[in-house]
Protein backbone atom coordinates (compact mmCIF):
# COMPACT_ATOMS: atom_id res chain seq x y z
CA UNK A 1 0.00 0.00 0.00
CA UNK A 2 1.07 3.28 -1.15
CA UNK A 3 0.30 6.30 0.86
CA UNK A 4 0.83 9.92 0.96
CA UNK A 5 1.94 12.24 3.83
CA UNK A 6 -2.04 13.14 4.31
CA UNK A 7 -2.33 9.46 5.16
CA UNK A 8 -4.15 8.78 1.28
CA UNK A 9 -3.78 5.86 -0.11
CA UNK A 10 -2.19 6.34 -3.67
CA UNK A 11 -2.27 2.57 -4.48
CA UNK A 12 -3.20 -1.00 -3.17
CA UNK A 13 -1.05 -4.08 -5.36
CA UNK A 14 0.03 -7.66 -4.90
CA UNK A 15 3.23 -7.91 -4.96
CA UNK A 16 6.89 -6.87 -3.98
CA UNK A 17 7.88 -2.98 -3.70
CA UNK A 18 10.05 -3.86 -6.54
CA UNK A 19 7.81 -4.93 -8.39
CA UNK A 20 4.59 -2.48 -7.30
CA UNK A 21 6.48 0.39 -7.63
CA UNK A 22 5.22 3.88 -8.63
CA UNK A 23 6.17 5.64 -11.77
CA UNK A 24 7.30 8.86 -12.00
CA UNK A 25 4.28 10.08 -13.27
CA UNK A 26 2.53 8.99 -9.87
CA UNK A 27 5.22 10.54 -7.57
CA UNK A 28 4.47 13.61 -6.29
CA UNK A 29 7.16 16.62 -7.79
CA UNK A 30 9.69 17.89 -5.72
CA UNK A 31 13.25 19.16 -5.46
CA UNK A 32 15.86 16.80 -5.54
CA UNK A 33 17.13 17.47 -1.97
CA UNK A 34 13.52 16.29 -0.79
CA UNK A 35 12.34 12.36 -0.40
CA UNK A 36 8.93 12.00 -2.61
CA UNK A 37 6.30 11.66 0.04
CA UNK A 38 5.06 9.03 -0.24
CA UNK A 39 6.02 5.71 1.86
CA UNK A 40 4.91 2.03 1.06
CA UNK A 41 3.53 -0.41 3.47
CA UNK A 42 3.96 -3.83 2.78
CA UNK A 43 3.45 -7.26 4.60
CA UNK A 44 5.27 -10.62 3.62
CA UNK A 45 5.26 -13.72 5.18
CA UNK A 46 9.47 -14.25 5.51
CA UNK A 47 10.60 -12.86 8.31
CA UNK A 48 13.84 -11.75 6.81
CA UNK A 49 14.71 -7.93 6.20
CA UNK A 50 13.67 -6.63 2.84
CA UNK A 51 16.42 -7.40 0.08
CA UNK A 52 18.13 -5.57 -2.23
CA UNK A 53 15.56 -5.05 -5.30
CA UNK A 54 12.90 -4.00 -2.79
CA UNK A 55 15.77 -1.42 -1.03
CA UNK A 56 16.75 -0.42 -4.92
CA UNK A 57 12.83 0.53 -5.79
CA UNK A 58 12.69 2.58 -2.60
CA UNK A 59 16.03 3.95 -3.42
CA UNK A 60 14.91 4.70 -7.15
CA UNK A 61 11.46 6.43 -6.19
CA UNK A 62 12.94 8.35 -3.38
CA UNK A 63 10.32 7.38 -0.77
CA UNK A 64 9.81 8.89 2.38
CA UNK A 65 10.42 5.26 4.19
CA UNK A 66 9.40 1.23 3.89
CA UNK A 67 7.47 -0.02 6.59
CA UNK A 68 7.63 -4.03 5.96
CA UNK A 69 5.42 -6.18 8.79
CA UNK A 70 6.41 -9.84 8.91
CA UNK A 71 2.91 -11.80 9.37
CA UNK A 72 2.45 -15.08 11.02
CA UNK A 73 0.97 -17.20 9.06
CA UNK A 74 -2.72 -18.48 10.32
CA UNK A 75 -2.70 -22.68 11.31
CA UNK A 76 -3.28 -24.49 8.43
CA UNK A 77 -5.27 -26.58 9.84
CA UNK A 78 -8.00 -23.58 9.81
CA UNK A 79 -8.11 -23.76 6.17
CA UNK A 80 -7.15 -27.02 4.62
CA UNK A 81 -7.50 -25.86 1.11
CA UNK A 82 -5.28 -22.38 0.81
CA UNK A 83 -2.67 -23.45 3.29
CA UNK A 84 -1.86 -19.58 3.54
CA UNK A 85 -1.64 -16.39 5.51
CA UNK A 86 -5.17 -16.19 5.32
CA UNK A 87 -8.03 -17.52 7.82
CA UNK A 88 -11.43 -18.66 6.78
CA UNK A 89 -12.47 -15.61 8.53
CA UNK A 90 -10.63 -13.35 6.40
CA UNK A 91 -8.23 -12.38 9.30
CA UNK A 92 -4.48 -13.08 8.97
CA UNK A 93 -2.35 -13.86 11.43
CA UNK A 94 -0.78 -11.70 14.08
CA UNK A 95 2.71 -9.35 13.07
CA UNK A 96 5.03 -10.76 13.97
CA UNK A 97 7.76 -8.14 13.52
CA UNK A 98 8.42 -5.03 11.87
CA UNK A 99 11.03 -3.12 9.59
CA UNK A 100 11.59 0.59 9.00
CA UNK A 101 13.55 1.51 5.88
CA UNK A 102 14.51 5.21 5.08
CA UNK A 103 17.49 6.31 2.79
CA UNK A 104 20.55 7.78 3.89
CA UNK A 105 23.05 10.04 2.16
CA UNK A 106 25.56 7.65 1.75
CA UNK A 107 27.23 6.85 -1.59
CA UNK A 108 28.13 3.00 -0.07
CA UNK A 109 24.78 1.98 1.64
CA UNK A 110 22.18 4.30 0.77
CA UNK A 111 19.49 3.38 2.96
CA UNK A 112 19.30 2.35 6.88
CA UNK A 113 17.57 -0.89 8.11
CA UNK A 114 15.67 -1.06 11.74
CA UNK A 115 13.98 -3.37 13.27
CA UNK A 116 11.37 -1.90 15.60
CA UNK A 117 8.25 -3.28 17.76
CA UNK A 118 4.87 -2.46 16.30
CA UNK A 119 4.33 -0.63 19.28
CA UNK A 120 7.18 1.59 18.68
CA UNK A 121 6.72 2.04 15.47
CA UNK A 122 2.70 3.17 15.59
CA UNK A 123 3.80 5.80 18.15
CA UNK A 124 6.99 7.49 16.02
CA UNK A 125 5.65 10.82 14.51
CA UNK A 126 6.74 10.42 11.00
CA UNK A 127 6.41 13.98 9.88
CA UNK A 128 9.36 14.80 12.07
CA UNK A 129 11.18 11.91 11.03
CA UNK A 130 10.86 12.52 7.52
CA UNK A 131 11.85 16.29 8.40
CA UNK A 132 15.38 14.76 9.77
CA UNK A 133 16.34 12.67 6.73
CA UNK A 134 15.79 15.53 3.91
CA UNK A 135 17.81 17.47 6.51
CA UNK A 136 20.54 15.16 5.99
CA UNK A 137 20.24 15.15 2.71
CA UNK A 138 20.62 19.11 2.88
CA UNK A 139 23.47 18.98 5.26
CA UNK A 140 25.43 16.34 2.61
CA UNK A 141 25.12 18.07 -0.48
CA UNK A 142 23.35 15.19 -2.15
CA UNK A 143 19.67 15.00 -3.56
CA UNK A 144 17.67 12.22 -2.29
CA UNK A 145 17.38 10.73 -5.69
CA UNK A 146 20.22 11.37 -7.62
CA UNK A 147 23.35 10.29 -4.99
CA UNK A 148 25.26 13.05 -6.85
CA UNK A 149 26.38 16.70 -7.26
CA UNK A 150 23.88 19.40 -8.26
CA UNK A 151 23.97 20.19 -11.63
CA UNK A 152 26.30 17.61 -13.60
CA UNK A 153 24.14 16.79 -16.65
CA UNK A 154 26.11 14.33 -18.18
CA UNK A 155 25.57 10.92 -18.43
CA UNK A 156 26.55 8.53 -15.20
CA UNK A 157 27.10 4.82 -17.01
CA UNK A 158 27.00 1.53 -15.67
CA UNK A 159 28.48 -0.87 -18.64
CA UNK A 160 26.53 -4.62 -18.58
CA UNK A 161 28.95 -7.05 -20.64
CA UNK A 162 27.36 -10.09 -21.26
CA UNK A 163 29.96 -13.25 -21.84
CA UNK A 164 28.33 -15.90 -23.94
CA UNK A 165 29.37 -19.29 -25.17
CA UNK A 166 30.43 -18.12 -28.53
CA UNK A 167 32.50 -15.21 -27.40
CA UNK A 168 36.03 -15.90 -26.69
CA UNK A 169 37.56 -14.29 -23.63
CA UNK A 170 39.71 -12.15 -25.55
CA UNK A 171 37.62 -11.20 -28.06
CA UNK A 172 34.79 -10.16 -24.82
CA UNK A 173 37.22 -7.99 -23.30
CA UNK A 174 38.24 -6.19 -26.27
CA UNK A 175 34.67 -5.71 -26.65
CA UNK A 176 34.24 -4.44 -23.14
CA UNK A 177 37.22 -1.62 -23.29
CA UNK A 178 35.90 -0.53 -26.69
CA UNK A 179 32.25 0.13 -25.13
CA UNK A 180 34.21 2.18 -22.63
CA UNK A 181 35.70 4.10 -25.71
CA UNK A 182 32.25 4.53 -27.50
CA UNK A 183 30.97 5.46 -24.16
CA UNK A 184 33.62 8.46 -23.47
CA UNK A 185 33.22 9.60 -27.07
CA UNK A 186 29.26 9.76 -26.75
CA UNK A 187 30.23 12.64 -24.05
CA UNK A 188 29.25 9.94 -20.85
CA UNK A 189 31.39 8.92 -18.06
CA UNK A 190 32.22 5.28 -17.23
CA UNK A 191 31.47 4.74 -13.54
CA UNK A 192 31.77 0.86 -13.20
CA UNK A 193 31.51 -2.07 -15.62
CA UNK A 194 29.40 -5.46 -14.49
CA UNK A 195 29.82 -9.01 -16.40
CA UNK A 196 27.61 -12.13 -16.43
CA UNK A 197 28.34 -15.37 -17.63
CA UNK A 198 25.72 -17.00 -19.53
CA UNK A 199 25.41 -19.67 -21.83
CA UNK A 200 23.39 -17.60 -24.16
CA UNK A 201 21.08 -14.51 -23.24
CA UNK A 202 17.80 -14.86 -21.03
CA UNK A 203 15.03 -14.21 -23.69
CA UNK A 204 13.43 -11.32 -21.31
CA UNK A 205 15.72 -9.29 -19.65
CA UNK A 206 19.15 -10.70 -21.13
CA UNK A 207 20.93 -10.95 -18.12
CA UNK A 208 19.25 -13.24 -15.38
CA UNK A 209 16.88 -11.82 -12.97
CA UNK A 210 19.72 -11.92 -9.81
CA UNK A 211 21.90 -9.49 -11.89
CA UNK A 212 19.13 -7.26 -13.24
CA UNK A 213 18.75 -6.45 -9.14
CA UNK A 214 22.41 -6.49 -8.59
CA UNK A 215 22.38 -4.23 -11.44
CA UNK A 216 19.83 -1.54 -10.43
CA UNK A 217 21.37 -1.71 -6.32
CA UNK A 218 24.97 -1.10 -7.64
CA UNK A 219 23.71 1.59 -10.33
CA UNK A 220 22.32 3.21 -6.89
CA UNK A 221 25.06 3.09 -4.44
CA UNK A 222 27.65 4.34 -7.65
CA UNK A 223 24.87 7.13 -8.55
CA UNK A 224 24.62 6.28 -13.01
CA UNK A 225 21.65 7.20 -14.67
CA UNK A 226 22.07 5.53 -17.65
CA UNK A 227 22.74 1.79 -18.45
CA UNK A 228 24.37 0.22 -21.46
CA UNK A 229 24.82 -3.15 -22.62
CA UNK A 230 27.57 -4.37 -24.89
CA UNK A 231 25.13 -5.87 -27.32
CA UNK A 232 22.00 -5.46 -29.66
CA UNK A 233 19.10 -5.87 -27.68
CA UNK A 234 15.43 -6.17 -28.30
CA UNK A 235 12.90 -3.48 -27.41
CA UNK A 236 11.15 -5.68 -25.38
CA UNK A 237 13.98 -6.52 -23.68
CA UNK A 238 14.98 -2.65 -22.64
CA UNK A 239 10.97 -2.15 -21.74
CA UNK A 240 11.35 -4.98 -19.22
CA UNK A 241 15.25 -3.90 -18.03
CA UNK A 242 14.18 -0.26 -17.39
CA UNK A 243 10.66 -1.24 -15.74
CA UNK A 244 12.91 -3.61 -13.18
CA UNK A 245 15.29 -1.13 -13.18
CA UNK A 246 13.62 2.41 -12.83
CA UNK A 247 16.95 3.17 -15.27
CA UNK A 248 17.00 4.54 -18.85
CA UNK A 249 18.95 1.69 -21.19
CA UNK A 250 20.37 1.51 -24.37
CA UNK A 251 22.27 -0.98 -26.58
CA UNK A 252 25.90 -0.85 -28.38
CA UNK A 253 24.21 0.22 -32.09
CA UNK A 254 21.79 2.81 -30.09
CA UNK A 255 25.04 4.08 -28.31
CA UNK A 256 26.86 4.23 -32.05
CA UNK A 257 23.91 5.82 -33.50
CA UNK A 258 24.08 8.83 -31.17
CA UNK A 259 27.75 8.84 -31.79
CA UNK A 260 27.28 9.72 -35.20
CA UNK A 261 24.74 11.63 -34.89
CA UNK A 262 26.71 14.10 -32.84
CA UNK A 263 29.40 13.66 -35.63
CA UNK A 264 27.43 14.55 -38.59
CA UNK A 265 28.06 18.15 -39.73
CA UNK A 266 27.59 17.92 -43.00
CA UNK A 267 23.54 18.02 -44.85
CA UNK A 268 24.57 14.63 -46.15
CA UNK A 269 26.19 13.36 -43.09
CA UNK A 270 22.78 14.44 -41.31
CA UNK A 271 20.40 12.78 -43.49
CA UNK A 272 22.35 9.66 -43.44
CA UNK A 273 22.88 9.42 -40.01
CA UNK A 274 18.60 10.20 -39.55
CA UNK A 275 18.07 7.83 -41.98
CA UNK A 276 20.17 5.05 -39.88
CA UNK A 277 18.42 5.62 -36.54
CA UNK A 278 15.04 6.10 -37.94
CA UNK A 279 15.64 2.06 -39.52
CA UNK A 280 16.86 1.07 -36.18
CA UNK A 281 13.81 2.40 -34.59
CA UNK A 282 11.14 1.70 -36.79
CA UNK A 283 11.20 -2.40 -35.82
CA UNK A 284 11.22 -1.39 -31.88
CA UNK A 285 8.33 0.93 -31.72
CA UNK A 286 5.97 -2.22 -30.03
CA UNK A 287 8.34 -2.19 -27.04
CA UNK A 288 8.91 1.37 -26.60
CA UNK A 289 6.82 1.64 -23.11
CA UNK A 290 3.07 3.28 -22.95
CA UNK A 291 4.15 6.14 -25.56
CA UNK A 292 3.61 4.21 -28.21
CA UNK A 293 0.99 1.66 -26.70
CA UNK A 294 -2.57 0.82 -28.47
CA UNK A 295 -5.71 2.84 -27.80
CA UNK A 296 -7.86 1.58 -24.92
CA UNK A 297 -11.73 0.48 -25.64
CA UNK A 298 -13.56 2.77 -22.81
CA UNK A 299 -15.45 6.54 -23.67
CA UNK A 300 -12.95 8.89 -25.22
CA UNK A 301 -9.96 6.59 -26.15
CA UNK A 302 -11.92 5.40 -29.53
CA UNK A 303 -9.48 6.40 -32.63
CA UNK A 304 -10.59 6.83 -36.49
CA UNK A 305 -9.62 3.23 -37.00
CA UNK A 306 -5.67 3.46 -36.33
CA UNK A 307 -3.70 3.18 -33.30
CA UNK A 308 -1.14 5.55 -32.38
CA UNK A 309 1.65 2.68 -32.87
CA UNK A 310 0.25 2.25 -36.37
CA UNK A 311 0.38 5.72 -37.25
CA UNK A 312 3.80 6.23 -35.95
CA UNK A 313 5.22 3.20 -38.12
CA UNK A 314 3.06 4.70 -41.05
CA UNK A 315 4.84 8.22 -40.36
CA UNK A 316 8.36 7.12 -39.80
CA UNK A 317 8.01 4.79 -42.76
CA UNK A 318 7.02 7.75 -45.12
CA UNK A 319 9.69 9.35 -43.48
CA UNK A 320 12.29 6.99 -44.31
CA UNK A 321 11.35 6.45 -47.70
CA UNK A 322 11.94 10.37 -48.47
CA UNK A 323 15.30 9.96 -46.95
CA UNK A 324 15.86 7.11 -49.18
CA UNK A 325 15.31 8.95 -51.99
CA UNK A 326 17.78 12.13 -50.81
CA UNK A 327 19.93 9.29 -50.50
CA UNK A 328 19.67 7.65 -53.71
CA UNK A 329 20.20 11.46 -55.18
CA UNK A 330 23.28 11.80 -52.76
CA UNK A 331 24.61 9.05 -54.44
CA UNK A 332 24.49 9.57 -57.80
CA UNK A 333 25.46 13.04 -57.57
CA UNK A 334 29.16 11.53 -55.50
CA UNK A 335 28.84 9.23 -59.12
CA UNK A 336 29.03 12.14 -60.77
CA UNK A 337 31.88 13.79 -58.93
CA UNK A 338 34.01 10.64 -59.37
CA UNK A 339 33.43 9.93 -63.06
CA UNK A 340 34.25 13.90 -63.39
CA UNK A 341 37.71 13.07 -61.44
CA UNK A 342 38.01 10.27 -63.28
CA UNK A 343 37.87 12.16 -67.25
CA UNK A 344 40.81 14.39 -65.77
CA UNK A 345 42.97 11.35 -65.02
CA UNK A 346 43.72 11.79 -61.59
CA UNK A 347 43.62 8.71 -59.76
CA UNK A 348 41.72 8.37 -56.30
CA UNK A 349 42.47 6.38 -53.20
CA UNK A 350 40.25 5.38 -50.25
CA UNK A 351 41.56 6.12 -46.66
CA UNK A 352 40.00 2.85 -45.17
CA UNK A 353 40.25 1.23 -41.47
CA UNK A 354 38.90 0.60 -37.93
CA UNK A 355 37.89 3.91 -36.49
CA UNK A 356 40.75 5.78 -34.53
CA UNK A 357 42.92 4.48 -36.60
CA UNK A 358 44.62 7.80 -37.80
CA UNK A 359 43.10 8.32 -41.18
CA UNK A 360 42.30 11.56 -40.57
CA UNK A 361 45.69 12.80 -39.40
CA UNK A 362 47.67 10.59 -42.08
CA UNK A 363 45.28 12.52 -44.30
CA UNK A 364 46.35 15.83 -43.16
CA UNK A 365 50.10 14.96 -42.77
CA UNK A 366 50.51 13.76 -46.44
CA UNK A 367 48.26 16.84 -47.47
CA UNK A 368 48.69 19.69 -45.44
CA UNK A 369 45.13 19.77 -44.40
CA UNK A 370 43.58 20.79 -41.53
CA UNK A 371 40.64 17.86 -41.14
CA UNK A 372 39.36 17.69 -37.52
CA UNK A 373 41.27 15.16 -35.35
CA UNK A 374 40.94 13.65 -31.63
CA UNK A 375 41.62 10.60 -29.75
CA UNK A 376 37.92 9.67 -29.70
CA UNK A 377 36.28 7.09 -32.05
CA UNK A 378 34.33 8.26 -34.55
CA UNK A 379 35.79 11.16 -34.27
CA UNK A 380 35.28 12.13 -38.25
CA UNK A 381 31.85 11.00 -39.93
CA UNK A 382 31.93 13.20 -43.20
CA UNK A 383 34.06 11.99 -46.12
CA UNK A 384 36.78 14.40 -47.34
CA UNK A 385 38.99 14.62 -50.12
CA UNK A 386 42.03 16.39 -50.60
CA UNK A 387 45.05 16.07 -53.53
CA UNK A 388 48.42 14.94 -52.99
CA UNK A 389 50.97 15.44 -55.14
CA UNK A 390 53.77 13.10 -55.23
CA UNK A 391 57.34 13.10 -57.30
CA UNK A 392 58.04 9.43 -58.56
CA UNK A 393 61.31 9.02 -57.36
CA UNK A 394 62.16 6.73 -60.82
CA UNK A 395 60.98 8.89 -63.65
CA UNK A 396 61.00 12.35 -61.45
CA UNK A 397 57.78 13.19 -63.16
CA UNK A 398 55.31 14.91 -60.79
CA UNK A 399 51.87 12.53 -60.14
CA UNK A 400 48.67 13.76 -58.53
CA UNK A 401 46.50 11.87 -56.24
CA UNK A 402 42.95 12.28 -54.74
CA UNK A 403 42.68 11.09 -51.21
CA UNK A 404 39.74 10.69 -49.89
CA UNK A 405 39.25 10.41 -45.68
CA UNK A 406 35.88 7.78 -45.15
CA UNK A 407 34.01 7.19 -42.18
CA UNK A 408 35.68 4.16 -39.80
CA UNK A 409 34.85 1.02 -39.48
CA UNK A 410 33.83 -1.09 -36.14
CA UNK A 411 33.54 -4.90 -35.23
CA UNK A 412 29.62 -5.51 -35.73
CA UNK A 413 29.19 -2.31 -37.96
CA UNK A 414 25.09 -2.15 -37.12
CA UNK A 415 23.56 -2.87 -40.15
CA UNK A 416 21.54 0.71 -40.14
CA UNK A 417 24.12 2.44 -40.42
CA UNK A 418 25.76 0.17 -43.48
CA UNK A 419 22.47 0.91 -45.74
CA UNK A 420 22.39 4.56 -44.61
CA UNK A 421 25.99 5.41 -45.59
CA UNK A 422 25.97 3.44 -48.74
CA UNK A 423 26.64 6.57 -50.90
CA UNK A 424 29.52 7.12 -48.61
CA UNK A 425 30.48 3.97 -48.50
CA UNK A 426 30.81 3.96 -52.12
CA UNK A 427 33.96 6.34 -52.31
CA UNK A 428 35.73 2.56 -50.75
CA UNK A 429 34.42 0.80 -53.52
CA UNK A 430 34.70 2.99 -56.78
CA UNK A 431 38.47 4.03 -55.52
CA UNK A 432 41.67 3.15 -57.54
CA UNK A 433 43.27 1.93 -54.98
CA UNK A 434 42.63 1.59 -50.84
CA UNK A 435 44.50 2.37 -47.87
CA UNK A 436 43.68 -0.23 -45.32
CA UNK A 437 45.24 2.28 -42.11
CA UNK A 438 45.45 -0.26 -39.03
CA UNK A 439 46.59 0.83 -35.61
CA UNK A 440 49.77 -1.17 -34.66
CA UNK A 441 49.66 0.02 -30.65
CA UNK A 442 46.22 -1.10 -30.13
CA UNK A 443 46.14 -4.22 -28.54
CA UNK A 444 43.50 -5.97 -30.55
CA UNK A 445 44.93 -4.72 -33.85
CA UNK A 446 44.52 -8.32 -35.65
CA UNK A 447 41.26 -8.30 -34.84
CA UNK A 448 40.62 -4.66 -36.29
CA UNK A 449 42.09 -5.82 -39.58
CA UNK A 450 39.80 -9.07 -39.40
CA UNK A 451 36.39 -6.86 -38.69
CA UNK A 452 37.70 -3.87 -41.53
CA UNK A 453 38.07 -6.75 -43.99
CA UNK A 454 34.84 -8.31 -42.85
CA UNK A 455 33.11 -5.26 -43.35
CA UNK A 456 34.66 -4.35 -47.28
CA UNK A 457 33.51 -8.09 -48.16
CA UNK A 458 30.45 -6.89 -47.03
CA UNK A 459 30.75 -3.96 -50.08
CA UNK A 460 30.15 -4.27 -53.89
CA UNK A 461 33.36 -5.81 -55.44
CA UNK A 462 36.63 -2.75 -54.65
CA UNK A 463 37.73 -2.21 -58.20
CA UNK A 464 41.45 -1.13 -57.19
CA UNK A 465 44.05 -2.80 -55.20
CA UNK A 466 44.10 -2.57 -51.10
CA UNK A 467 47.91 -1.81 -49.34
CA UNK A 468 47.92 -2.38 -45.86
CA UNK A 469 49.58 0.44 -43.62
CA UNK A 470 50.51 0.23 -40.08
CA UNK A 471 49.81 2.91 -38.33
CA UNK A 472 51.94 4.93 -34.84
CA UNK A 473 54.59 2.24 -35.34
CA UNK A 474 56.40 4.70 -32.88
CA UNK A 475 54.22 3.97 -29.76
CA UNK A 476 55.03 0.05 -30.19
CA UNK A 477 58.17 -2.18 -29.19
CA UNK A 478 60.56 -3.42 -31.59
CA UNK A 479 59.55 -7.08 -30.61
CA UNK A 480 56.05 -6.29 -31.54
CA UNK A 481 57.00 -4.36 -34.98
CA UNK A 482 59.35 -6.84 -36.01
CA UNK A 483 56.45 -9.58 -35.59
CA UNK A 484 54.32 -7.37 -37.76
CA UNK A 485 56.46 -6.86 -40.38
CA UNK A 486 57.29 -10.74 -40.50
CA UNK A 487 53.27 -11.36 -40.77
CA UNK A 488 52.66 -8.69 -43.31
CA UNK A 489 56.11 -8.31 -45.45
CA UNK A 490 54.10 -5.95 -47.97
CA UNK A 491 53.07 -3.56 -45.44
CA UNK A 492 53.72 -0.17 -45.29
CA UNK A 493 55.08 1.02 -41.73
CA UNK A 494 54.43 4.04 -40.80
CA UNK A 495 53.93 7.36 -38.22
CA UNK A 496 51.79 9.77 -39.31
CA UNK A 497 52.20 12.33 -36.03
CA UNK A 498 56.43 11.90 -37.01
CA UNK A 499 56.22 11.58 -40.43
CA UNK A 500 58.37 8.38 -40.22
CA UNK A 501 57.43 5.96 -43.78
CA UNK A 502 55.71 8.77 -45.68
CA UNK A 503 57.92 8.67 -47.97
CA UNK A 504 58.00 5.29 -48.72
CA UNK A 505 54.19 5.22 -48.72
CA UNK A 506 54.03 7.73 -51.30
CA UNK A 507 56.30 6.01 -53.24
CA UNK A 508 54.18 2.51 -52.83
CA UNK A 509 51.49 5.17 -53.46
CA UNK A 510 52.26 5.87 -57.00
CA UNK A 511 52.95 2.51 -57.93
CA UNK A 512 49.54 1.01 -57.17
CA UNK A 513 47.03 3.80 -57.59
CA UNK A 514 48.40 5.24 -61.05
CA UNK A 515 48.49 1.67 -63.16
CA UNK A 516 45.26 0.71 -61.36
CA UNK A 517 43.22 4.06 -62.68
CA UNK A 518 45.18 3.48 -65.98
CA UNK A 519 43.70 0.17 -66.23
CA UNK A 520 39.99 1.29 -65.40
CA UNK A 521 40.44 3.84 -67.88
CA UNK A 522 41.57 1.62 -70.88
CA UNK A 523 38.56 -0.26 -69.89
CA UNK A 524 35.72 2.12 -69.87
CA UNK A 525 37.39 3.33 -73.57
CA UNK A 526 37.14 -0.09 -75.08
CA UNK A 527 33.86 -0.67 -73.50
CA UNK A 528 30.93 -0.74 -76.44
Amino acid sequence: MYLNRRGQVLRVAVGTPAQTQLSEQELPRHSAERLSGVRCLATQLKATPPDGANLTAIARQRLDALITLICAPTDSKSNSKSKGAIAKNGTSGEIQSTYLVHLVPDLDQPWEISPLPLAELIEEDFGDLVDDWEKEFHAAGYGAFQFEEKGDDQDKILLVGLMTDDLSPQRFQDGLEELVRLAESAGGTVLETMIQKRSQPHPQTVVGQGKVDEIAQQAQAIGANLVVFDRDISASQIRNLEAQMNLRVVDRTELILDIFAQRAQSQAGKLQVELAQLEYMLPRLRGRGQAMSRLGGGIGTRGPGETKLETERRTIQRRINQLQQEVNQLQAHRSRLRQQRQHNEIPTVALAGYTNAGKSTLLNTLTHSEVYTADQLFATLDPTTRRLTITDAETQSQRSLLLTDTVGFIHELPPPLMDAFRATLEEVTEADAVLHVVDLSHPAWESHIQSVQEVLADLPTISGPTLLVFNKVDQVESEALGAAQQTYPDAVFISATRGLGLATLKQRLVHIATPAADAKMNTEFSAP
